[in-house]
């Protein structure tokens, strides 16, 4: 058992020694022996739990020397194989798509590719003048026949001899013949006309209608003359309006060319674009919403001055050029019922409060008049000349400036003395 901290209290006849003794004595066998420098009588000092069993302590370990080594020849012979897939793969995937793709992402510049014409073409024949038309034969005509379209004229035998053989061969040559007859006197006036009633008496009312008809006849073709310098009929020459059109008056216009004109082969360059194209139009050339334009001249940057005479149509080859239309309605009635309202009340103030007139009959009866007043009169004849005016004002047709307009060109135009 362990000794109280108490200190104990010197008894009478001891020394100071005593106690040093008695704490000097041996423990028992289940005491615990205290340390040196320890609080002596520590009640607790028994009650430390024992220091646990390492179970741990024989487990084998694995020592570094016993480590497995790895074969380096496969590892490198495995990362070379590795990059030589991926270095594969980029390329099949990056290298042959991003061409395309880079050509796609690459914005592409518009062209207007414009076909050439074709070089090899056959030469032209030297120009022929064109054959004469052929005519029908005149018919025959008997002596009987002319003496009695005569009449016992004295120009009737002569007639007969002339139509009877065959000196005249020709429709023409028998239309000169009557020409000439015509202008001689009375007599020569009378033989014509009873030539011309034997022959109308000797014609076919077939060969009457044929010869006042179209000819029937197959027509001729020539070739084109100076195709490389020929502007050809029916050509459409689009242009931007370059000034503001107003049917009211009469005025001159311009336009821009915003494609170029080649020739009838393609190959010549006519009209450039920025051509200026003039014209004119009149305030009576307007049928509803449509103003006609007449283009007749052609200045060209590179110097040329171009004459002819060509009307303006729409983007569909339509006669004229459409517009905002305007009828003026709204003026026409209203400036009418203006000026009749100012007469009416005229008229009004007149009858109400100016002096009355007084006519007497033949009965005995008083018959009175209101007051008419002049002014009045002279407002309804204002009224009536309004309304005459502005029902006889045309509708206005206006095309604002930078409209898209078209020039039927109406004839050829040969660029061969201007062009090389």
């Amino acid at each position: 058992m362990s000794v109280s901290d108490r200190p104990a209290r010197p008894e009478c006849g001891r020394t100071a020694q005593e106690p040093r003794a008695v704490n000097e004595r041996p423990s028992p066998p289940g005491d615990t022996v205290q340390p040196a420098g320890a609080p002596a009588g520590n009640p607790y000092q028994d009650r430390v739990a024992p220091t646990p069993a390492d179970l741990d302590a024989g487990a084998p370990y694995l020592q570094t020397a016993e480590v497995q080594r790895l074969n380096r020849k496969a590892l490198v012979f495995l990362g070379a194989i590795v990059l030589v897939l991926g270095a594969f793969a980029v390329w099949l995937f990056s290298g042959d798509s991003s061409a395309p793709e880079a050509a796609r992402a690459r914005p592409q510049a518009e062209q207007i590719v414009i076909p050439a014409a074709p070089r090899d073409l056959p030469e032209l024949p030297e120009a022929r003048p064109a054959p004469p038309p052929e005519l029908p034969p005149l018919p025959v005509i008997d002596d009987e026949r002319s003496a009695v379209a005569g009449g016992g004229m004295p120009g009737a035998g002569l007639a007969g001899d002339m139509f009877s053989g065959s000196e005249i061969s020709s429709l023409l040559e028998r239309r000169m013949q009557d020409a000439s007859m015509d202008r001689d006197g009375d007599t020569g006036a009378g033989a014509a006309g009873g030539a011309n009633a034997g022959l109308m008496a000797g014609m076919m009312p077939g060969q009457m209608e044929e010869s006042r008809g179209p000819p029937s006849g197959p027509t001729s073709a020539q070739p084109l003359y100076n195709p490389d310098t020929l502007l050809l009929r029916g050509t459409y020459i689009r242009c931007i309006l370059q000034s503001r059109v107003i049917s009211d008056f009469p005025g001159y216009t311009s336009c821009i060319v915003t494609e170029p004109v080649y020739s009838v082969n393609g190959r010549r360059l006519l009209l450039p674009r920025g051509s200026k194209v003039m014209g004119y139009y009149n305030s009576d050339s307007v049928i509803g919403d449509r103003a006609a334009i007449v283009w007749d001249r052609i200045t060209t940057p590179t110097g040329l001055d171009v004459n002819m005479m060509s009307p303006g149509v729409d983007a569909l080859g339509a006669a004229g050029n459409e517009g905002h239309y305007t009828a003026h309605w709204g003026q026409r009635i209203t400036s009418a019922l203006l000026i009749s309202m100012l007469s009416d009340a005229f008229k009004y103030v007149g009858a109400k409060n100016g002096p009355q007139s007084t006519t007497f009959g033949g009965g005995g009866f008083a018959v009175q008049n209101p007051y008419e007043s002049n002014t009045a009169r002279t407002m309804e004849r204002l009224a009536n000349l309004a309304l005459e005016r502005n029902m006889s004002r045309p509708p206005t047709v206006t095309i604002n400036q930078g409209a898209l307009l078209n020039v039927y060109v109406a004839r050829d135009v040969d660029f061969s003395a201007v062009v090389r």
